[in-house]
């Protein structure tokens, strides 16, 4: 049965990888970017018939708005999965001593308020799928929102701001996890690896051991082998629990 996704941040790096396989699938997508046209990779996707490109900004409301009104009237019988991918590392190195009050703020509203908004304006077309089918929701996380895994006060070099987001939004994932099981949704945070891409002030780069191929086909297959019993989970890309 073919099924229909919904992908933030998925310009480049792992978002786009998503929507390739995702695609070579023979499943539907709708790929959302903050500019679609400024992304060759994902324009050599969009067909418009499998793939579709998305303008979408997570920090802005009426773009949210627009995205979702797009995506509902093109998907009339609803969307089954949503993948929040959409977020940034923001500056690199800084620690709990030198990180601004400015440097938090810009963070947090992509990779946390900005979840939190996409997931809502697109909750009413996730449920377009009626309460009988299962619903699915991966919010990117990362191991360095691990509180019970952090050692240093930067977060390895990654900046404490992007560590401390990555925390909320765990918090955020349970929280919208317990609050939307009973309309059978399966909410949960993945963490990626620290994935081989472009993104030279994001976690990856040519020295990350995973490839990107490598990470989203395991993060779809654990979206394909979800249960009930993982809702509120928090998961590698290999589908193994982590460590709140």
């Amino acid at each position: 049965m073919v099924k229909t996704y919904i992908v933030t941040g998925a310009s480049r790096g792992i978002g786009l990888e998503f929507v390739e396989q995702i695609a070579a699938r023979g499943d539907i997508v709708f790929a959302c970017v903050r500019n679609p046209d400024s992304s060759k990779g994902l324009q050599a996707l969009i067909d418009n018939k499998r793939v579709f490109g998305i303008q979408l900004d997570a920090t802005c409301d009426k773009s949210i708005k627009a995205a979702a009104e797009e995506i509902s009237s093109k998907a009339s019988e609803g969307v089954d999965i949503l993948i929040n991918n959409a977020g940034i590392g923001g500056t690199m190195g800084l620690n709990v001593e030198n990180t601004s009050k400015e440097e938090y703020l810009k963070v947090f509203e992509t990779n946390v308020t900005g979840v939190s908004e996409v997931l809502k304006a697109f909750l009413p077309i996730l449920r377009k799928r009626g309460q009988e089918n299962v619903k699915k929701v991966l919010n990117m996380s990362s191991m360095l929102g691990s509180i019970a895994d952090m050692e240093t006060g930067d977060g390895l070099g990654f900046g404490s701001a992007y560590c401390v987001s990555k925390a909320a939004l765990n918090m955020l994932t349970k929280m919208f996890a317990s609050q939307l099981a009973k309309e059978n949704f399966i909410v949960y945070s993945s963490h990626p690896g620290w994935v081989k891409t472009e993104l030279v002030k994001h976690p990856g780069g040519d020295d990350a051991p995973t490839e990107k191929k490598d990470s989203i086909a395991g993060q779809l297959a654990k979206l394909d082998s979800l249960t009930a019993q993982d809702n509120g989970g928090f998961f590698d890309f290999n589908g193994k629990p982590m460590s709140w």
